[in-house]
């Protein structure tokens, strides 16, 4: 997952990350398909909440730990996030609008893609060293 030096952690790799989620979110919703159970609007729609709740806690992150941090737009950007969860949240649990199994499969999809970006994206060959 990182070809960075000794003693230095690695990079989270988002644009990677999205393309292997991408690949699993697919590969779900020919489950989803081919079986006729579950909703694909569910299951993109729990990939596209776990993914944009990734980029805003990275995006976040990046602006506190930089030269010149703007700790205002950092929080503002977590409370967006949480908002966005929160919203999420309560729309499943209000309303019969998302199908919370094929959601959950979606949003388990973000878990999926980062256990394989780690273990087989293209930097993890320089590990073996």
């Amino acid at each position: 997952m990182s070809d960075a030096p000794d003693g230095a952690s690695p990079r989270l790799r988002a644009a990677g990350i999205g393309q292997w989620q991408v690949v699993v979110v697919a590969g779900l919703v020919g489950i989803v398909l081919v079986s006729g159970r579950g909703s694909v609007p569910g299951v993109l729609g729990g990939a596209a909440m776990m993914y944009a709740s990734l980029l805003l806690q990275h995006l976040a992150v990046g602006l506190v730990l930089r030269v010149g941090p703007r700790p205002g737009f950092a929080i503002g950007l977590f409370l967006l996030k949480l908002t966005l969860l929160l919203a999420i949240a309560t729309i499943g649990l209000t309303t019969t609008l998302l199908a919370p199994m094929s959601f959950a499969a979606g949003a388990t999809s973000l878990l999926l893609a980062i256990v394989i970006d780690a273990c087989y994206g293209n930097r993890s060959a320089v590990r073996a060293r």
